[in-house]
Protein backbone atom coordinates (compact mmCIF):
# COMPACT_ATOMS: atom_id res chain seq x y z
CA UNK A 1 0.00 0.00 0.00
CA UNK A 2 2.76 2.16 0.55
CA UNK A 3 4.90 1.23 -2.37
CA UNK A 4 1.27 2.60 -4.15
CA UNK A 5 1.33 5.40 -2.74
CA UNK A 6 4.85 6.58 -3.07
CA UNK A 7 4.68 5.50 -7.04
CA UNK A 8 1.03 7.86 -7.59
CA UNK A 9 3.14 10.82 -4.99
CA UNK A 10 5.59 10.49 -8.22
CA UNK A 11 3.72 10.27 -10.84
CA UNK A 12 1.37 13.69 -9.49
CA UNK A 13 5.10 15.59 -8.95
CA UNK A 14 6.39 14.48 -12.72
CA UNK A 15 2.48 15.73 -13.73
CA UNK A 16 2.74 18.72 -11.88
CA UNK A 17 7.04 19.11 -13.56
CA UNK A 18 5.42 18.36 -16.61
CA UNK A 19 2.70 21.80 -16.96
CA UNK A 20 5.12 23.74 -15.40
CA UNK A 21 7.63 23.32 -18.24
CA UNK A 22 4.46 23.38 -20.24
CA UNK A 23 3.39 26.78 -19.04
CA UNK A 24 6.88 28.33 -18.92
CA UNK A 25 7.46 27.43 -23.12
CA UNK A 26 4.08 28.57 -23.82
CA UNK A 27 5.12 32.14 -21.65
CA UNK A 28 8.27 32.26 -23.96
CA UNK A 29 7.24 31.58 -26.90
CA UNK A 30 3.74 33.52 -26.67
CA UNK A 31 4.43 36.25 -23.92
CA UNK A 32 3.25 39.49 -25.91
CA UNK A 33 0.26 37.62 -26.93
CA UNK A 34 -0.58 36.48 -22.96
CA UNK A 35 0.03 40.23 -21.77
CA UNK A 36 -2.02 41.69 -24.23
CA UNK A 37 -4.83 39.38 -23.32
CA UNK A 38 -4.43 38.21 -19.53
CA UNK A 39 -3.36 42.14 -18.43
CA UNK A 40 -6.82 43.99 -19.89
CA UNK A 41 -9.27 41.13 -19.16
CA UNK A 42 -7.65 41.14 -15.47
CA UNK A 43 -7.68 45.11 -14.65
CA UNK A 44 -11.26 45.44 -16.60
CA UNK A 45 -12.58 42.39 -14.14
CA UNK A 46 -10.99 44.02 -11.16
CA UNK A 47 -12.66 47.20 -12.00
CA UNK A 48 -15.85 46.21 -12.94
CA UNK A 49 -16.14 44.05 -10.00
CA UNK A 50 -15.24 47.06 -7.87
CA UNK A 51 -18.08 49.35 -9.67
CA UNK A 52 -20.59 46.87 -9.46
CA UNK A 53 -20.21 46.48 -5.67
CA UNK A 54 -19.67 50.58 -4.96
CA UNK A 55 -23.00 50.88 -7.21
CA UNK A 56 -25.21 47.97 -5.27
CA UNK A 57 -23.57 49.49 -2.09
CA UNK A 58 -24.58 52.88 -2.56
CA UNK A 59 -28.10 52.62 -4.23
CA UNK A 60 -29.57 49.60 -3.01
CA UNK A 61 -28.18 48.39 0.38
CA UNK A 62 -27.76 52.07 1.88
CA UNK A 63 -30.91 53.58 1.13
CA UNK A 64 -32.19 50.37 2.58
CA UNK A 65 -30.69 51.08 5.88
CA UNK A 66 -30.89 54.89 6.00
CA UNK A 67 -32.48 58.08 5.24
CA UNK A 68 -30.88 59.30 1.96
CA UNK A 69 -31.34 63.03 2.82
CA UNK A 70 -29.77 62.27 6.13
CA UNK A 71 -25.86 62.88 7.75
CA UNK A 72 -25.38 59.37 7.68
CA UNK A 73 -26.19 58.55 3.83
CA UNK A 74 -23.47 61.27 3.01
CA UNK A 75 -20.64 60.34 5.29
CA UNK A 76 -20.56 56.94 4.12
CA UNK A 77 -20.85 57.66 -0.01
CA UNK A 78 -17.73 60.03 1.28
CA UNK A 79 -16.00 56.54 3.10
CA UNK A 80 -17.09 54.43 -0.48
CA UNK A 81 -15.51 57.43 -2.40
CA UNK A 82 -12.19 57.32 -0.49
CA UNK A 83 -12.09 53.84 -0.86
CA UNK A 84 -12.35 54.19 -4.70
CA UNK A 85 -9.73 57.06 -4.87
CA UNK A 86 -7.44 55.04 -3.06
CA UNK A 87 -8.18 51.50 -5.40
CA UNK A 88 -7.89 52.96 -8.34
CA UNK A 89 -5.75 55.26 -7.24
CA UNK A 90 -3.20 53.10 -6.17
CA UNK A 91 -3.88 50.41 -8.84
CA UNK A 92 -3.22 52.85 -11.66
CA UNK A 93 0.50 53.92 -9.80
CA UNK A 94 1.68 50.64 -9.89
CA UNK A 95 0.76 50.13 -13.19
CA UNK A 96 2.62 53.38 -14.39
CA UNK A 97 5.06 52.92 -12.02
CA UNK A 98 8.64 51.90 -13.62
CA UNK A 99 10.31 49.34 -11.42
CA UNK A 100 12.70 47.20 -13.31
CA UNK A 101 16.40 47.76 -13.23
CA UNK A 102 16.80 49.06 -17.01
CA UNK A 103 14.39 51.91 -15.54
CA UNK A 104 17.37 53.71 -13.56
CA UNK A 105 19.84 55.89 -15.10
CA UNK A 106 22.78 54.16 -16.84
CA UNK A 107 25.45 55.61 -14.67
CA UNK A 108 23.98 52.65 -11.82
CA UNK A 109 24.02 49.69 -14.64
CA UNK A 110 27.29 49.48 -13.80
CA UNK A 111 28.74 47.86 -9.92
CA UNK A 112 30.92 49.64 -7.98
CA UNK A 113 34.36 47.42 -7.41
CA UNK A 114 33.46 46.87 -4.03
CA UNK A 115 29.72 45.96 -4.91
CA UNK A 116 30.60 43.97 -7.98
CA UNK A 117 31.00 40.47 -6.23
CA UNK A 118 27.21 40.79 -4.77
CA UNK A 119 26.12 41.43 -8.34
CA UNK A 120 24.64 38.82 -10.25
CA UNK A 121 24.59 37.66 -14.00
CA UNK A 122 20.97 37.65 -15.59
CA UNK A 123 21.00 34.69 -18.23
CA UNK A 124 18.03 36.37 -19.45
CA UNK A 125 18.99 39.59 -20.18
CA UNK A 126 23.04 38.95 -20.07
CA UNK A 127 24.30 41.55 -17.97
CA UNK A 128 25.11 41.91 -14.17
CA UNK A 129 21.99 43.17 -11.58
CA UNK A 130 22.38 44.06 -8.06
CA UNK A 131 21.34 42.34 -5.23
CA UNK A 132 17.57 41.28 -5.16
CA UNK A 133 16.88 42.22 -8.62
CA UNK A 134 15.71 38.79 -10.47
CA UNK A 135 14.02 38.23 -14.03
CA UNK A 136 10.39 38.03 -14.90
CA UNK A 137 9.45 36.43 -17.92
CA UNK A 138 6.40 37.94 -18.53
CA UNK A 139 7.58 41.56 -18.54
CA UNK A 140 10.86 40.57 -20.25
CA UNK A 141 13.29 42.27 -17.65
CA UNK A 142 15.24 42.22 -14.34
CA UNK A 143 12.88 43.83 -11.80
CA UNK A 144 14.37 45.68 -8.30
CA UNK A 145 13.98 43.58 -5.69
CA UNK A 146 11.00 41.73 -7.56
CA UNK A 147 8.41 40.51 -5.44
CA UNK A 148 5.73 38.77 -8.08
CA UNK A 149 4.29 39.50 -11.30
CA UNK A 150 0.23 41.00 -10.74
CA UNK A 151 -2.26 40.58 -13.65
CA UNK A 152 -4.33 42.79 -11.92
CA UNK A 153 -1.91 46.03 -12.11
CA UNK A 154 -0.15 44.80 -15.25
CA UNK A 155 3.30 44.71 -13.57
CA UNK A 156 5.64 43.34 -11.81
CA UNK A 157 5.43 44.70 -7.70
CA UNK A 158 9.18 45.21 -6.54
CA UNK A 159 10.81 47.75 -5.08
CA UNK A 160 9.24 51.07 -6.53
CA UNK A 161 5.93 50.23 -6.42
CA UNK A 162 5.13 48.08 -3.84
CA UNK A 163 4.18 50.49 -1.11
CA UNK A 164 1.64 51.48 -3.73
CA UNK A 165 0.56 47.36 -4.07
CA UNK A 166 0.28 47.11 -0.27
CA UNK A 167 -2.02 50.41 -0.19
CA UNK A 168 -4.13 48.90 -2.94
CA UNK A 169 -4.97 45.72 -0.99
CA UNK A 170 -5.45 47.95 2.24
CA UNK A 171 -8.21 49.63 0.77
CA UNK A 172 -9.18 46.91 -1.32
CA UNK A 173 -9.58 44.85 2.39
CA UNK A 174 -11.34 47.71 3.95
CA UNK A 175 -14.07 48.55 1.34
CA UNK A 176 -14.83 44.60 1.12
CA UNK A 177 -14.95 44.54 4.94
CA UNK A 178 -17.49 47.36 5.02
CA UNK A 179 -19.55 45.94 2.20
CA UNK A 180 -19.69 42.99 4.56
CA UNK A 181 -20.59 44.42 7.28
CA UNK A 182 -23.23 46.87 5.15
CA UNK A 183 -24.87 43.49 3.64
CA UNK A 184 -24.98 41.95 7.17
CA UNK A 185 -26.81 44.54 8.03
CA UNK A 186 -29.51 44.55 5.38
CA UNK A 187 -29.95 41.20 5.66
CA UNK A 188 -30.81 41.19 9.32
CA UNK A 189 -32.67 43.72 8.75
CA UNK A 190 -35.12 42.16 6.46
CA UNK A 191 -35.13 39.24 8.45
CA UNK A 192 -33.46 36.56 5.56
CA UNK A 193 -30.58 34.58 5.82
CA UNK A 194 -27.32 33.50 4.32
CA UNK A 195 -28.66 30.38 2.34
CA UNK A 196 -29.35 28.61 -1.08
CA UNK A 197 -32.29 29.72 -3.39
CA UNK A 198 -33.76 26.76 -2.86
CA UNK A 199 -34.01 27.41 0.68
CA UNK A 200 -35.28 30.72 0.27
CA UNK A 201 -38.60 29.59 -0.88
CA UNK A 202 -39.11 27.12 0.91
CA UNK A 203 -38.61 29.65 4.14
CA UNK A 204 -40.72 31.78 2.45
CA UNK A 205 -43.45 29.01 1.46
CA UNK A 206 -43.00 26.97 4.87
CA UNK A 207 -41.05 23.79 6.16
CA UNK A 208 -41.92 20.60 4.87
CA UNK A 209 -42.55 22.10 1.03
CA UNK A 210 -38.65 21.60 -0.25
CA UNK A 211 -39.96 19.51 -3.76
CA UNK A 212 -43.07 22.70 -4.21
CA UNK A 213 -40.10 25.21 -3.96
CA UNK A 214 -37.95 23.42 -6.26
CA UNK A 215 -41.01 23.66 -9.00
CA UNK A 216 -41.80 26.71 -8.09
CA UNK A 217 -37.99 28.08 -8.72
CA UNK A 218 -37.50 25.58 -11.35
CA UNK A 219 -40.28 26.83 -13.42
CA UNK A 220 -39.60 30.82 -12.17
CA UNK A 221 -42.92 31.36 -10.42
CA UNK A 222 -41.14 33.64 -7.36
CA UNK A 223 -42.45 36.61 -5.79
CA UNK A 224 -40.43 39.87 -6.34
CA UNK A 225 -39.32 39.69 -2.59
CA UNK A 226 -38.28 36.39 -2.34
CA UNK A 227 -36.19 36.50 -6.07
CA UNK A 228 -34.35 40.29 -3.49
CA UNK A 229 -33.49 37.88 -1.08
CA UNK A 230 -31.63 35.29 -3.62
CA UNK A 231 -30.05 38.05 -5.18
CA UNK A 232 -28.73 39.66 -2.14
CA UNK A 233 -28.06 36.38 -0.32
CA UNK A 234 -25.74 35.51 -3.33
CA UNK A 235 -23.98 38.80 -3.31
CA UNK A 236 -22.93 38.50 0.51
CA UNK A 237 -21.38 35.19 -0.44
CA UNK A 238 -19.56 37.00 -3.11
CA UNK A 239 -18.88 39.80 -0.42
CA UNK A 240 -17.36 37.09 1.86
CA UNK A 241 -15.42 35.43 -0.54
CA UNK A 242 -13.84 39.11 -1.70
CA UNK A 243 -13.25 40.00 1.73
CA UNK A 244 -11.43 36.85 2.54
CA UNK A 245 -9.22 36.96 -0.64
CA UNK A 246 -8.10 40.58 -0.03
CA UNK A 247 -7.29 40.39 3.31
CA UNK A 248 -5.57 37.15 2.75
CA UNK A 249 -3.35 38.75 0.42
CA UNK A 250 -2.71 41.66 2.56
CA UNK A 251 -1.84 39.89 5.27
CA UNK A 252 1.03 37.70 3.21
CA UNK A 253 2.21 41.26 2.36
CA UNK A 254 2.56 42.78 5.41
CA UNK A 255 4.65 39.60 6.87
CA UNK A 256 6.99 39.81 4.12
CA UNK A 257 7.49 43.98 4.32
CA UNK A 258 7.17 43.17 8.38
CA UNK A 259 10.08 40.50 7.67
CA UNK A 260 12.25 42.05 5.19
CA UNK A 261 11.59 39.67 2.79
CA UNK A 262 9.36 38.84 -0.28
CA UNK A 263 7.34 36.93 -2.08
CA UNK A 264 10.45 35.49 -4.68
CA UNK A 265 12.16 34.39 -1.98
CA UNK A 266 9.77 34.12 1.16
CA UNK A 267 12.08 32.42 3.97
CA UNK A 268 15.38 34.75 3.11
CA UNK A 269 15.68 37.22 6.22
CA UNK A 270 18.90 38.34 4.68
CA UNK A 271 17.43 41.79 4.26
CA UNK A 272 15.55 41.72 7.48
CA UNK A 273 16.79 45.27 9.32
CA UNK A 274 13.85 45.48 12.11
CA UNK A 275 10.17 46.10 11.70
CA UNK A 276 10.41 50.24 11.29
CA UNK A 277 13.47 50.08 8.77
CA UNK A 278 11.75 47.57 7.00
CA UNK A 279 8.27 49.46 6.84
CA UNK A 280 10.69 52.76 5.87
CA UNK A 281 11.86 50.68 2.94
CA UNK A 282 8.49 49.77 1.49
CA UNK A 283 6.82 52.20 2.13
CA UNK A 284 9.03 55.19 2.50
CA UNK A 285 10.01 58.01 4.61
CA UNK A 286 6.07 58.81 5.26
CA UNK A 287 5.22 55.46 6.51
CA UNK A 288 1.56 55.31 7.70
CA UNK A 289 1.11 58.32 5.69
CA UNK A 290 0.26 56.33 1.88
CA UNK A 291 -2.59 55.11 3.38
CA UNK A 292 -4.06 58.34 2.70
CA UNK A 293 -3.76 58.54 -0.84
CA UNK A 294 -1.50 57.49 -3.66
CA UNK A 295 -0.15 60.76 -4.38
CA UNK A 296 1.14 61.60 -0.99
CA UNK A 297 5.23 61.83 -1.11
CA UNK A 298 6.75 59.53 0.41
CA UNK A 299 10.40 58.94 -0.64
CA UNK A 300 12.57 55.89 -0.63
CA UNK A 301 15.42 55.79 1.36
CA UNK A 302 17.12 54.13 -2.21
CA UNK A 303 17.09 53.26 -5.73
CA UNK A 304 16.88 49.79 -5.22
CA UNK A 305 20.82 48.53 -5.90
CA UNK A 306 22.29 49.08 -2.95
CA UNK A 307 21.23 47.52 0.47
CA UNK A 308 22.07 46.99 4.24
CA UNK A 309 22.12 44.13 5.84
CA UNK A 310 21.68 43.54 10.04
CA UNK A 311 25.29 43.28 10.29
CA UNK A 312 26.08 46.29 8.62
CA UNK A 313 23.35 48.57 9.81
CA UNK A 314 25.02 50.44 12.64
CA UNK A 315 27.40 51.40 10.22
CA UNK A 316 24.94 52.14 7.66
CA UNK A 317 27.42 50.99 4.29
CA UNK A 318 25.29 49.98 1.91
CA UNK A 319 26.01 46.77 -0.05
Amino acid sequence: MVKIFVRLLWKMLRVLIWVEQLVWRCVRLHRVRIVQVVHPLSAALMLLTVGFFVTYEMFYILPECCDVSGIYYKLHCLLILFFIHNIVGNMCKCWLTDTSFVGLPPDRWNPLPAEAPLWHLCTFCQMLVPPRAWHCRLCNCCILKRDHHCNVVANCIGHANQRYFVAFLLHLSLGSCTALVYNVYHMFSQKARLSDPIDFVSMSMGLGQTERAYNLFKNQTLSPHVSWLIITGGILKLTIFATVLATTHLVMQLVMVCRGSCMYYVKDRSYDLGLWNNLRNVLGKRVLWIALSPFVSSPLPHDGVQWLVPSQLSGRKPV
